[in-house]
Parts: C-alpha cells; sequence; structure tokens
C-alpha cells in the first residue's frame, strides 16, 4: 500500500512538473514570437519612413526648338527633395546644333548654300513643386533660370569658309509641367512640356522656343526599399520565426 501510494505521488509530481514546465516552454514562444513580429514592424515602418530631406539626380534630355528648328537638348540635374514636394538644385544643359540654308546674295544672285553650326552650354538653378502624388499618378511645375554662352559659326557649304562668327552670353528661363504615369510603384513613363525664354536683346540671336521631353521613369529609392524589404528583412524575420512555429 505504501509503495503505490509513492508511486502515486511520483507520478502526480511529475505529471505538474511536466505541465508547468510545457506552459513555461508555451509562453516563452509566444513571448519571443510577439518580440520578433514587433520588431518585424519596427524595421518594415523604418525601411518606407518618411524623409524630410533625401538626395535627387535626373537624366534631363529634351527636344527644343530653336529659331523654328529642331535640337536636341542633353542635361542632367542634381538637387535635394524637401518634404517630399519641394524639390531645388542645378542643372547642366549642351546644345550642339548642325544646320543648312541658303543665304541670298546682295545683288539677287542665287543663294549660297551655308551650314550652320550652334553650340549653347549654360547652367541653371531650378525648383519644382508636386501638386498631386497619388499611386498610379504624379503632377509636378518645374521653374528654373540658367546662365551660359552661344558660338554660331555659319560656313560656306562649297569650301568650308568661315562666313560669319559670333559668341556671347545668354540667360534663360523656363516654366512648364511633369508628369509620371506609374502603372507599378517604383517604374513608368513620363513626360514634360514647357517653354524657355532667353533674356537677349540681340535680335539676330533667338533662344526662345518650345521643348517637350518623354521616356522612362525609374524610382531608383522604392527599387531600393523594396530589395531591403522583401529580400533581406522579410526573409531574417521568417527564418527567426521559424525556430518558434
Amino acid at each position: 500500500m505504501v509503495t503505490v501510494l509513492r508511486h502515486s505521488l511520483f507520478f502526480i509530481l511529475y505529471l505538474a512538473f511536466s505541465i508547468l514546465n510545457i506552459s513555461g516552454q508555451t509562453d516563452t514562444r509566444l513571448y519571443k514570437i510577439d518580440s520578433l513580429t514587433a520588431k518585424f514592424k519596427k524595421d518594415s515602418a523604418h525601411i518606407y519612413r518618411f524623409k524630410n530631406i533625401r538626395p535627387y539626380a535626373a537624366i534631363d534630355n529634351r527636344n527644343s526648338f530653336i529659331k523654328e528648328g529642331p535640337v536636341n537638348v542633353k542635361g542632367f540635374q542634381l538637387g535635394v527633395i524637401l518634404k517630399e514636394k519641394h524639390t531645388v538644385g542645378f542643372g547642366l544643359y549642351g546644345i550642339q546644333n548642325s544646320s543648312k540654308q541658303n543665304l541670298t546674295s546682295k545683288d539677287g544672285n542665287s543663294g549660297i548654300p551655308l551650314k550652320r553650326t550652334l553650340s549653347l552650354n549654360y547652367m541653371t538653378l531650378f525648383y519644382q513643386y508636386v501638386i498631386i502624388d497619388k499611386r498610379f499618378f504624379e503632377l509636378a511645375l518645374p521653374l528654373e533660370v540658367g546662365l551660359g554662352g552661344y558660338h554660331i559659326k555659319l560656313i560656306d557649304d562649297r569650301n568650308d569658309k568661315i562666313v560669319s562668327e559670333k559668341d556671347g552670353g545668354v540667360m534663360l528661363t523656363s516654366g512648364g509641367v511633369d508628369i509620371v504615369i506609374k502603372p507599378l510603384k517604383w517604374v513608368g513613363v513620363s513626360g514634360s512640356a514647357g517653354y524657355r525664354i532667353a533674356l537677349e536683346n540681340n535680335p539676330n540671336v533667338n533662344f526662345n522656343g518650345a521643348y517637350y521631353s518623354y521616356g522612362f521613369w525609374v524610382d531608383v529609392r522604392e527599387i531600393y526599399r523594396d530589395i531591403r524589404f522583401y529580400g533581406i528583412t522579410r526573409k531574417k524575420y521568417r527564418r527567426q520565426l521559424k525556430r518558434y512555429s
């Protein structure tokens, strides 16, 4: 009888200890899971956090017109984005253009074939304000003012002799509208249009003209964020959570 009681008491104590141990392990496991989940949410929010200031860079090649003739304007911009609404910075642009025309002589004889070469390089300070920033659509208004220099040559196309040559400085200002359509959050298509005014008093040198551009739009920041979140952070926490599943 005494032996039976001892075995019964031992079994009861063993069962109670086992229950308490399992309960403790469960509490520890749940605590670890909750702790990892909270840390995962915090790290995810940090990746996609709002920034008051971040760098900005863009290739800004444009199609334009000078004296009703088409020209290509090649340039790039560097600056900062403030509070996701205001972009300020500077841009560097260059135009290299060659065209042909006829020059009528003073005595009314047939025109002389001429080749006209134009070189225009300038730097701008720009500001852009985002009016609409939605998931699939963005609308912004860019403004800029710049200083630069030009060089124009008229060359007799028959013998490559320079007929006239002119250079000088110029001040430019322009404004327009930029549109981005984003079927995906980090890639889309963009287009812009505006008008450039040259503050130049010489009537023979007129750089006024419309401009437009179009092309692919890529948000490098969103690509970087998604790589960090999906490729690194989420995978790391999933591996850690599997230990307590």
